[in-house]
């Protein structure tokens, strides 16, 4: 091969390279990081996880002791970090989000001058049976705001794995609980416990980035034994399922346990007369609570000396017959949570076979309730559920909640940097059923209204931008509103069969894996088998609003011409509305499609009655300006 030959050679695979790399989506912006994935064939042009791709995981054996009175947890874990990357790891990140609460930590708001709390106290740390010198002066440990990074005396190969133990300690809070804590009465909701290994991924290498308050998580695919110790007047609920029922409850709970993974109706497992009658304990001292929880991303558990448990299940699958079952665990008389397992059910059922239509994963799911007014948390199978007053309200925060077993738990999307991926879908599945039971509450028309009172706004930044740099008060409408809304433009676009089918083939090819923003642009386009990257662009991508106008109306014989125009920059379906003098009207819907290569549309009506009004939009579409949406002729 002589030296043009090599040239041309070289250029060619060069071209393809880059066309590989670009693909179908070639007016989206593409990071270096993800054009690397691709060259590397973790991740394709197409959606499809690449031949190459890989992830980590860790088995996590952990023993733990709660003391309620002191707010202490106490633990011991055996750690086996698996490495399924090419690449030899130099050292390890542990992840102890509880030293947020520490003095200096990094925070997302100001929690006062006054001392909230200690670090995380580690005992002791052994890797590969070798113990960890704290010492400054060894260089071996740097603890950061809320992670711990460990440099390995031996680097860690390609398919090898590690072995670690830590003992640790830490404080639940009472005065703060973010996400987790005491709420006081005995009750409690523990999460991000345990010192945990970040994830090292095909994208980034180490996710480094610190959890300051505001956005969430990011976790690897791991295998949980666990054992927790309480007082044995406290009843425990937990990620996973537990192993030892027969040696903790009476007869007459494991009954009615069994009973509700049977039931369509609620079962009410435990009540308040249990507690005060010694209804519930076997043991007379402590109990230990012995749960395994598979293929998970983290675990959380709750519990408490009063609380009621309320139950029922739903099958998911009706080739298997496979249920799942669906709990409430609540102060008793709290407002609306006698229909908290209920509507639980119901959530599950409407995920596995409406939208996305695809089976719950987990055998169960438990809503604590927090007492709180508002607002909730999610972990894999557990919610740490607040109390809204407003029944609509309340059954929308069940089922967001609950939905984000989907996304980020089944789909383990990184919700630090794209918590569109996460809480917009689980504001965009409510709607439905919602509006089934409480169709008063118009839940979308309140989507679209917080939406567009913000839209615009340079505080407003694009979704793609990482949501760990949003630090702006518009953060909600970046994280919810914007993806509630185009999600529902772009169902409204292809057709909600469509819709569903490709963000089916979504969750079929990234379920139990790391889906990042392009791996979801790239499957639908594949799926419909078009570039929408003129729909992704404005919606995820640019600054913008949605802003139509109604340009002008004209009339001849037999025909009506009414112009729309796009303002804004952002796609949305056009409702037109047209009042004719003899008093009779239509009304016309239109897809976003309308916007894919234009700026100004016009709407033809067969027409010989006369015009007299024509209105633009309603209130299930986002337009920031409806002063420009009637004319009057």
């Amino acid at each position: 091969m002589n030296s043009l030959q090599r040239t041309i050679l070289f250029f060619s695979v060069l071209l393809l390279s880059v066309i590989s790399i670009h693909g179908q989506n070639s007016e989206l912006f593409a990071p270096l990081n993800f054009q690397s994935a691709i060259k590397n064939q973790t991740r394709t042009n197409n959606g499809m996880p690449g031949n190459n791709y890989w992830q980590n995981y860790t088995d996590y054996t952990i023993k733990a002791e709660i003391l309620p009175d002191s707010n202490l947890v106490a633990g011991f874990a055996n750690i086996v970090y698996h490495n399924e990357s090419p690449d030899t790891l130099k050292r390890i990140i542990f992840r102890l989000y509880q030293d947020i609460y520490k003095d200096g930590a990094l925070r997302d708001w100001y929690m006062g001058g006054t001392h909230f709390g200690d670090e995380v106290n580690i005992k002791y740390l052994i890797i590969n049976g070798d113990s960890v010198d704290f010492n400054p002066r060894s260089r071996k440990v740097y603890r950061s705001s809320t992670n711990m990074y460990v440099n390995l005396e031996n680097p860690l190969p390609p398919g090898q794995s590690l072995r670690a133990q830590i003992e640790w300690s830490l404080k639940i809070s009472e005065r703060f609980p973010l996400r987790m804590g005491n709420y006081g009465d005995g009750d409690f909701f523990i999460a991000y416990w345990y010192p945990q290994i970040a994830v090292y991924d095909d994208i980034d290498g180490w996710d480094t980035q610190e959890y300051e308050g505001s956005v969430e998580f990011y976790n690897d695919f791991s295998n949980f034994d666990i054992e927790l110790t309480l007082p044995r007047n406290y009843v425990l609920w937990s990620t996973g399922e537990l192993q030892n029922a027969e040696e903790i409850f009476k007869d007459g709970i494991l009954k009615k346990i069994k009973e509700a993974k049977m039931s369509d109706e609620t079962i009410h497992i435990i009540n308040a007369a249990d507690y005060a009658e010694d209804n519930i304990f076997r043991n007379k001292m402590q109990n230990t609570w012995k749960i395994k929880a598979d293929g998970v991303t983290d675990v959380s558990f709750a519990f408490s000396d009063s609380y009621v448990w309320d139950a029922a299940s739903v099958e998911v699958e009706e080739n298997t017959g496979r249920r799942v079952l669906t709990s409430a665990v609540y102060e008793d008389s709290t407002i609306h949570y006698e229909e908290a397992a209920k509507f639980s059910r119901i959530t599950i059922e409407y995920l596995s076979k409406e939208l996305p239509g695809y089976p719950y994963s987990y055998p169960q799911v438990t809503s604590f309730c927090n007492k709180r007014r508002g607002g909730g948390m999610e972990t894999p199978m557990m919610a740490n559920d607040g109390a809204p007053e407003e029944r609509a309200s309340f059954i929308g925060l069940i089922f967001h909640e609950i939905s984000h077993n989907y996304f980020p738990f089944m789909m383990g999307t990184n919700e630090r940097k794209y918590a569109w991926m996460d809480e917009g879908w689980a504001s965009f599945f409510p709607r439905e059923v919602i509006d089934r039971y409480e169709p008063d509450f118009d839940y979308y028309a309140r989507v679209i209204g917080s939406y567009t009172s913000n839209a615009g706004y340079e505080n407003e930044l694009p979704l793609i931008i990482p949501s760990y740099t949003n630090k702006t008060d518009f953060a909600r409408t970046t994280f919810y509103d914007r993806p509630n809304v185009a999600y529902h433009e772009l169902m409204q676009l292809l057709g909600r069969d469509l819709f569903k089918k490709a963000l089916l083939e979504y969750i079929s090819r990234w379920i139990g894996k790391h889906p990042v923003a392009w791996d979801f642009f790239n499957t639908f386009n594949d799926v419909t088998g078009e570039d929408l990257s003129w729909f992704w662009k404005p919606w995820f991508f640019e600054y913008g609003y949605p802003d139509l106008n109604i340009k002008g109306v004209s009339q001849s014989e037999g025909e009506v011409v009414i112009n729309i125009e796009e303002i804004g920059n952002i796609p949305t379906s056009v409702n037109l509305k047209i009042l004719y003098e003899d008093g009779s009207s239509d009304e016309i819907l239109k897809s976003a499609a309308v916007w894919k290569d234009k700026k100004i549309y016009s709407e033809k009506i067969k027409t010989n009655k006369k015009v007299t009004k024509v209105v633009l939009g309603n209130d299930w579409i986002p337009d920031i300006n409806k002063e420009n949406n009637e004319l009057t002729l």
